[in-house]
């Protein structure tokens, strides 16, 4: 919170120049509303241009980009290197595949590869069927194998 450390508007320039703005945007406002009244538009639709907004409005929006300027993240947390080493250490004296580990994985490789094993059989299985029945192929290819 920047309400310890800065207060909005709190300048005498700062101040004057809102006091500027504020009898500017009235000027405009008043000069809108006078030029929708002679053109002969409805009252509520003075052109094409908008109302300005209130001094406030923008001095709330100045506080709210200060608010997210003096937002600053935490510090890391600190990484001891023997820590990292110590974690390291044990993974790698750690055995990767166990009696309790080894037959979950079988069944994990092989239920991802069961669609292609299944394929190459069935493909396999109508290769066979193809080349069993042709024996007129297969007794002009038979002199190519000898």
């Amino acid at each position: 919170n920047i309400d310890g450390f800065y207060k909005i508007s709190s300048t005498e320039r700062v101040q004057q120049l809102e006091k500027e703005l504020a009898f500017q945007l009235v000027e405009l406002k008043t000069e809108i509303e006078d030029n929708g009244v002679l053109q002969g538009t409805p009252s509520r639709a003075y052109s094409s241009v908008p109302i300005p907004k209130d001094a406030t409005y923008f001095r709330k929006e100045r506080e709210v980009t200060l608010n997210k300027a003096l937002q600053v993240a935490e510090a890391k947390p600190l990484v001891v290197q023997a820590d990292v080493m110590q974690r390291e250490l044990e993974s790698c004296l750690r055995t990767e595949y166990t009696a309790e580990s080894l037959p979950l994985l079988l069944h994990q490789f092989f239920t991802d590869r069961i669609i292609h094993l299944v394929q190459s059989k069935y493909l396999h299985m109508l290769r066979w069927k193809r080349f069993c029945r042709h024996s007129s192929v297969i007794e002009q290819l038979y002199p190519l194998y000898q």
